[in-house]
């Protein structure tokens, strides 16, 4: 939820003097402006000023070098012990991919919390700088999907004693692999991604402004599939652990340093899985509860 300023206020030292309207969650808008800690917007409720620590920002409009493929927005690729979740693997699991008027194109949209955005852009940067990019499977994920995830993997564990291995032997559980409660992903500061090989870019131009895009690529063998729910996909021996696994090779490992050099965690559980602390205490209070999903893209070609 953010406050909206009216459109002649600037920001002062009392955020909320003259508050135009208070934005539900989940409200979409057009950024027109940045000024410190704040952005001037346009939504349907008006234009005015909101404070950016609390907002998300779609990831294609402002870092399109990344290859993005939100699979969970059309073949989810969720598995357990290498296994189909029924009712989950293969199925869209909601919306997630609309026309983007600043490229002229259908494009995922792929929201995160403005600061964890700046970081991926570091980890993006450096992985380019050695001929890699980043893959972006999901950065916010709603919470019924979350908990669609939960409930079919539960049922699938109860009749499958292989599958129940992989999410409970010691030392790990069923939350490090999909979160029976609020998940990062609802909060948006996690993001899941893997990293390929760039073979050949392109420089292409949006209202005058010139950006890198990656036409073609080849991808890295990683520890696991993606979204391979189970102990198989640990980046460590264990919860709070900080040797590696056996099966974290050198992509994966590379993934891990371009991401820490960014200032993102880890997961354990997860080689994919990357989560922005900084941004959640920056966020504090007011995190998304993933109470909605994203079906619009407002953005507009740079002017």
């Amino acid at each position: 939820m953010a406050r909206t300023l009216s459109a002649s206020a600037q920001p002062t030292p009392d955020p909320y003097a003259g508050a135009l309207a208070v934005l539900p969650p989940g409200t979409s808008f057009t950024i027109l402006a940045e000024k410190g800690g704040w952005w001037k917007v346009s939504s349907g409720y008006g234009t005015g000023w909101v404070e950016h620590r609390f907002c998300m920002i779609n990831l294609p409009d402002v870092i399109p070098s990344i290859l993005y493929d939100a699979t969970n927005a059309y073949d989810s690729r969720y598995t357990s012990s290498g296994k189909d979740i029924p009712g989950i693997t293969g199925k869209a699991l909601y919306q997630g991919k609309v026309y983007n008027p600043r490229f002229d194109e259908e494009q995922f949209l792929m929201p995160a919390l403005y600061s964890t955005a700046k970081k991926l852009c570091a980890a993006q940067q450096k992985a380019l700088a050695q001929g890699n990019s980043l893959k972006l499977y999901e950065a916010y994920r709603p919470y019924a999907t979350q908990r669609a995830v939960v409930k079919a993997l539960t049922a699938l564990a109860e009749r499958d004693p292989q599958v129940k291995a992989g999410i409970t032997t010691e030392p790990w559980s069923m939350t490090y692999f999909i979160n029976t409660g609020y998940s990062n992903h609802q909060k948006g500061f996690a993001v899941d991604v893997s990293l390929v090989k760039v073979t050949r870019t392109e420089l292409r131009t949006t209202g005058g402004h010139s950006y890198l895009k990656l036409v073609e690529y080849q991808e890295y063998e990683m520890p696991t599939p993606i979204h391979e729910l189970s102990m198989a996909a640990a980046s460590t021996t264990g919860p709070g652990k900080t040797t590696l696994a056996d099966t974290m090779n050198d992509p994966a490992i590379a993934l891990r340093y371009y991401f820490r050099n960014a200032g993102m965690t880890p997961l354990e559980s997860e080689w994919w899985h990357f989560n922005d602390y900084a941004a959640r205490t920056l966020a504090e209070g007011r995190t998304s509860t993933g109470g909605f999903e994203i079906t619009r893209c407002r953005s507009t070609a740079p002017g």
